[in-house]
């Protein structure tokens, strides 16, 4: 074996550029727990390529087909799977989860995954397996490191890397080293990321500027080939983060994130292998309306008529857990169960600063912690070759509390706020939720793969949905949680069929989603159960259902030459009130076309989307209806020698002006904004390996 495993060192979106499939550079890297072929899977062991300017992991996933995203600035995109996005979908970095630090979702969890330092990005859509937590009805997504495989290689070796771009990000440089011996490894990385505003294609200026500073040292201890003790320490830092139309922007955030990992294989009688970790992230966000832009004035007829208006949101949101999975294996049966935990704590308040000293007006999070434990038990038999059935059911036991939900800002208490809307005080809270999974998968020799699955999956509300309080002089202006809100049940059924031959892979999944007591974000208008209708932002449960389908088939219509097509719809509908649920992305896909040779690569795609005129009308989470688009991306890659490689290409070659549908509210005004995505943008990136 080479002293330093050139392929499986490039990142997934290096890989990609290289015109070669991902599995092909990471063929020795699997995920358990998946096929390789499997249509609802995408991952290494997918056909997905990528751009190179990637701001942050929920920019990367829009690439995946089935994924879409909501754009708030330069960084925090927000991934939407299968119509459903937040806290539907379970999103784990490196084994652990991480919740943002802001309320209106600058920083989702997919923002804090740097990218260039995961080895495997994985996306679990729908219900596929229960190890990973509670809920998790859109699906998983999983950003992995695998240390220990990059240092099967001992000694010292390692890649650095610098982008850049005339719209946007305008450098974003990387250093990642590997040491490793036989018994051990320490690895280090760092990255230096300079964001710019960018204009869209009408040469407009959007605000989306930040600065990145990421660091991270992994020590692991490897005594035998089963065994393996791991600790990552991490740092992430964010400063002068502009959002367009937000009301405030991000002067800095920290996120300190601290992982621990113990894998072994003891063969007992009882336990084959065995997996355990533990985690600890640790998120500071500070958002304010005057650091990065001009306030704006308190209007006339008010006392401080034409003076500043200052007001900023200091955030904290500590997450802890940890996970135990034991495999076991009976006969043709293989069992992994267990147990998991995780624990937030947040707290935020909306602070005047007119005086310099912070004098809180609302306390937005006031002091809350939500405690998810969870046992679980999956299963998978071997029914006869090819055919594997897999079962299984997860218990989860959740408990929610507030701390300061009496406490008196200069406003009202967050206790007064949810009485005034719902009529309920926030008293501790406890549910215990049942889910389940039932999932048959067959392959032939032939190259065909069918699949077919039944699942319930339970979501408790987060801590925005349950316990919100930002008030204002008007209803319009508020936004206001519920403390009394019944968790999501969903009951989902799948299906697929992929065939893969020597040249041609396709794959068409469907999907049907029931969803008693969903999580709406809604406006106040006297509905049942809402006692104002003053507009303000309140949530309430209704039943809902979503369904759609998935096409995917890549062509090789040559040795070098290959063909990807995609396509994606979901149809969402709130059936308590007979509309749409809104933020639902439209019928959406891409057609690629790549060229390779030995040493080099070219490419061509086409995005587009359809019209979205299915919306909401009485929802502020909607910006009226979007038009269709299409834009062409170029781009290629060049291998000089062994050590050094570039790449080159150019997103939206003529220009487009164009927006995703689905859109974010302002913290200020809660009413949503549409941002328009980059213009054309010429990027080069130029990498060395040794």
């Amino acid at each position: 074996m080479p002293r330093h495993p050139r392929k499986r060192w490039l990142p997934l979106l290096l890989a990609a550029l290289a015109g070669s499939t991902i599995a092909d550079e990471l063929a020795p890297i699997v995920v358990e727990q998946t096929l390789p072929t499997n249509p609802n899977v995408a991952g290494p062991d997918a056909y997905y390529r990528t751009r190179a300017v990637n701001a942050d992991g929920g920019n990367f996933l829009r690439q995946i087909n089935g994924v879409s995203a909501s754009r708030f600035g330069g960084r925090g995109l927000e991934p939407i799977v299968r119509g459903q996005s937040q806290t539907r979908l379970n999103v784990l970095l490196d084994g652990g989860y991480v919740h943002g630090g802001c309320p209106n979702r600058m920083d989702p969890p997919a923002s804090w995954a740097a990218l260039e330092t995961y080895e495997r990005v994985t996306v679990l859509k729908g219900v596929q397996s229960l190890i990973y937590g509670g809920g998790g009805s859109g699906g998983t997504i999983l950003f992995e490191r695998d240390t220990r495989e990059l240092a099967r290689d001992t000694g010292v070796h390692g890649r650095l890397s610098l982008l850049g771009s005339d719209n946007g990000i305008s450098s974003d440089a990387l250093a990642d080293v590997v040491a490793a011996s036989e018994t051990k490894y320490l690895r280090a990385f760092a990255a230096l990321k300079d964001g710019d505003n960018y204009e869209d294609g009408d040469g407009n200026e959007v605000r989306a500027a930040f600065d990145h500073r990421q660091g991270g040292i992994i020590i692991g201890l490897t005594p035998t080939a089963d065994r393996l003790f791991e600790l990552t320490i991490e740092r992430n830092d964010f400063e002068h983060a502009l959002y367009p139309g937000a009301g405030m922007d991000s002067p800095e955030e920290k996120g300190d994130f601290y992982h621990f990992r113990y894998l072994d294989a003891p063969r007992s009688t009882y336990v084959d292998k065995l997996r355990l970790e533990a985690y600890l992230n640790d998120v500071d966000h500070l958002m304010d309306n005057f650091s990065e832009r001009t306030p704006p004035k308190y209007p006339a007829g008010t006392k401080l008529a034409g003076q500043p208006m200052r007001r900023a949101t200091p955030t904290s949101s500590k997450t802890s857990g940890g996970r135990l999975i034991l495999t076991s294996s009976k006969g043709a049966t293989t069992i992994d169960w267990g147990l998991d935990l995780q624990r937030n704590r947040r707290d935020a308040a909306l602070n005047n600063m007119d005086s310099g000293t912070p004098v809180a007006l609302s306390l937005m999070w006031p002091d809350v912690t939500i405690t998810q434990s969870g046992a679980f038990a999956e299963l998978t038999t071997e029914l006869s070759r090819g055919l594997d059935l897999k079962y299984g059911l997860r218990i989860d036991h959740v408990e929610a509390t507030t701390d300061r939900a009496d406490d008196k800002p200069a406003l009202v208490s967050p206790n007064t706020a949810y009485q005034n809307y719902y009529g309920v005080r926030a008293s501790d809270r406890a549910e215990t939720n049942i889910g389940g999974l039932l999932r048959l998968e067959r392959r032939l020799d032939s190259g065909l793969q069918i699949f077919a699955g039944l699942s319930r999956s339970v979501r408790t509300a987060d801590a925005t949905e349950r316990y919100m309080n930002k008030w204002a002089a008007t209803g319009e202006m508020r936004w206001i949680g519920n403390p009394d809100i019944d968790p999501e049940k969903h009951h989902q059924l799948d299906a697929g069929i992929a065939l893969v031959s020597e040249r041609h892979r396709a794959s068409v999944v469907v999907f049907f989603d029931d969803v008693q007591d969903y999580i709406l974000r809604d406006t106040a208008r006297g509905q049942p159960g809402i006692l104002k209708a003053d507009m303000a932002d309140i949530y309430r449960n209704v039943d809902a259902e979503l369904y759609g389908a998935e096409l995917e088939t890549t062509l090789s219509l040559s040795d070098r030459l290959d063909l990807t097509a995609q396509l994606a719809w979901v149809h969402a509908t709130n059936t308590s009130d007979d509309r749409p649920l809104p933020q639902t992305p439209p019928l959406e896909g891409k057609i690629q076309l790549d060229y390779s040779t030995t040493a080099s690569s070219y490419g061509a795609r086409i995005r587009f989307a359809a019209r979205q005129d299915r919306i909401d009308t009485f929802s502020k989470q909607e910006v009226g209806e979007t038009p269709g688009w299409e834009v062409l991306d170029l781009y290629g890659s060049h291998d000089i020698d062994e050590t050094f490689s570039i790449r080159a290409g150019v997103d939206n070659l003529f220009d487009r002006t164009y927006a995703e549908h689905a859109s974010r509210a302002n913290l200020m005004d809660p009413r949503a904004i549409k941002v328009y995505e980059p213009g054309r943008t010429i990027w080069l990136q130029v990498m060395a390996e040794f």
